[in-house]
């Protein structure tokens, strides 16, 4: 598709959104539209793109927000807006829409790049208004919208479900509030208004949120952390009751919980939820080794996008605490012979990852951290090692301090040394993790064959020589599927 892998641009989207009036000259200098008052939906985002020039009224004042966009509108502005040669296209021979039509050209060219197309009778229809159906497949065509589909199902929307899921995952359209998508109804200008006041800033896709202050909810921050992962994503979903009844009887007070961005937010309020009444912090977890590497950024980025959007989507009360990377490029085959290439991407991720989710939300960040990467340098930071360079980004880190033992020589004590003195040089917090599944081979780095009372005995041991190492944060028990099938 030629040129057509750009992002949605203000800019490109604004054509869109005065088509209706694309005949007709616009109304200079107004700014208050008689027939757009506080109580019409879309307002704000009327107002906003008015007050930026991209929209117009009609020459007699009024913004007609209930007026529909028609396809050919669309397909004129399009074709403008995108900056394609209407020349040398091929005849999509409509049985409506002759050479000879004065417009002929713009949906030739549309048609050819595949980005919209005629109806089953072999029509193009240019004076019928656009579908919300037909607009969602546009706009996901023409500016290439990627995001991991959100497989929320709509009561009435049955074919087509790739182009609705693409604009509510970009957070364009959410939907209405009995479940339905509409898509056959048609477009107005307020609806296309919200749509691109969406696109260019990000309040607004608070439009139908519910991320509104809650002076009854006092936000959970706990101390000293006893922490478990919830390392299957289906767990959250099938089980949310039984992982917290035994966070309770484990004294648990933080859930890395990993998500599956496929899945529509909903599916995620109640547990967390749940989970702040009793007192358990839940950090959204996501990672896959091949997130160290150039090609793994852009799924990164779905996670962020994910969890940064749900935060403003769900009141404070069912806000996720923090956002959690597990990344452990060290098992691919390209580690070895190319570990300083690989710390290096991994190293820009990392900090990509940071810096988007301080952009977008409040949320803490943190990550799993294996004790021997400290041999290694942070790439261009030849005097820093890549454990230090590590605790020093994030709020606070996860050592994997696998271990059956807290005390002597190779103990968790010893392995976390190191990390714990960078900690506490950088005033970072540390949290210590270890093993329960069952190993195979090196049995000492898992508490499988020793069990859960031998466990508590030695993170006792443990928290009693960081007590005051201001940067301990606490234990975690990797994880709470072994933890809870452990023999005593």
């Amino acid at each position: 598709m030629s040129g057509l892998t750009k992002k949605i641009t203000a800019s490109l989207l604004t054509s869109l959104f005065v088509a209706t009036a694309w005949s007709a000259p616009f109304a200079h200098g107004e700014t208050n539209y008689p027939d757009v008052s506080e109580e019409i939906t879309g307002n704000e985002e009327i107002q906003y793109l008015e007050d930026q020039g991209i929209i117009k009224g009609y020459p007699d004042g009024t913004f007609r927000p209930g007026n529909d966009v028609s396809r050919m509108e669309a397909a004129i502005m399009l074709t403008r807006e995108l900056g394609l040669s209407t020349d040398n296209r091929p005849n999509p021979n409509f049985d409506d829409i002759s050479k000879e039509h004065p417009h002929y050209k713009y949906v030739a060219t549309l048609v050819d790049e595949g980005i919209i197309q005629g109806t089953d009778s072999n029509e193009f229809q240019p004076d019928r208004n656009i579908k919300r159906i037909e607009m969602a497949a546009v706009l996901t065509r023409a500016y290439n919208l990627e995001n991991e589909p959100i497989s929320k199902d709509f009561d009435d929307v049955n074919g087509n479900r790739k182009y609705v899921s693409e604009v509510v995952s970009n957070r364009i359209s959410v939907g209405f509030p009995d479940n339905t998508f509409r898509p056959n109804a048609s477009t107005t200008r307020a609806q296309f208004s919200i749509f691109l006041a969406r696109t260019m800033d990000n309040q607004f896709k608070n439009y139908l949120s519910n991320a509104k202050e809650d002076p009854n909810f006092e936000e959970v921050d706990n101390e000293n952390i006893r922490g478990t992962y919830i390392w299957h994503a289906e767990n959250a979903i099938e089980e949310p009751d039984k992982i917290l009844e035994f966070a309770k009887e484990k004294d648990i007070n933080l859930l890395y919980t990993r998500l599956d961005r496929t899945q529509d937010y909903e599916v995620y309020n109640e547990f967390v939820e749940k989970a702040h009444e009793a007192g358990i912090e839940v950090h959204a977890m996501g990672g896959h080794p091949n997130w160290a590497l150039e090609k793994g950024e852009e799924r990164l980025n779905m996670f962020v996008d994910y969890v940064t959007s749900y935060q403003k989507a769900v009141p404070p009360r069912q806000q996720f605490d923090g956002i959690h990377l597990d990344i452990e490029p060290y098992v691919l085959k390209n580690w070895e012979g190319n570990t300083d290439d690989v710390l290096k991407t991994w190293k820009t991720n990392v900090q990509t990852f940071v810096d988007e989710v301080e952009k977008n939300s409040d949320l803490e960040t943190s990550a799993d951290l294996a004790i021997w990467l400290d041999d290694h340098k942070a790439p261009g930071e030849e005097d820093t090692s890549f454990s230090k360079w590590f605790i020093d980004t994030l709020d606070h880190t996860t050592l994997m301090a696998f271990r059956d033992t807290a005390e002597g020589s190779n103990g968790i004590i010893d392995v976390a040394k190191k990390e714990m003195e960078f900690a506490e040089e950088l005033d970072k917090e540390i949290i210590l993790s270890v093993e329960m599944q069952e190993i195979d081979k090196n049995k000492h780095i898992s508490f499988y064959e020793e069990g859960k009372q031998v466990m508590e005995e030695e993170l006792d041991e443990t928290t009693s020589h960081f007590i005051d190492n201001h940067s301990y944060h606490g234990n975690a028990v990797h994880a709470y599927e072994y933890w809870k099938v452990a023999k005593e």
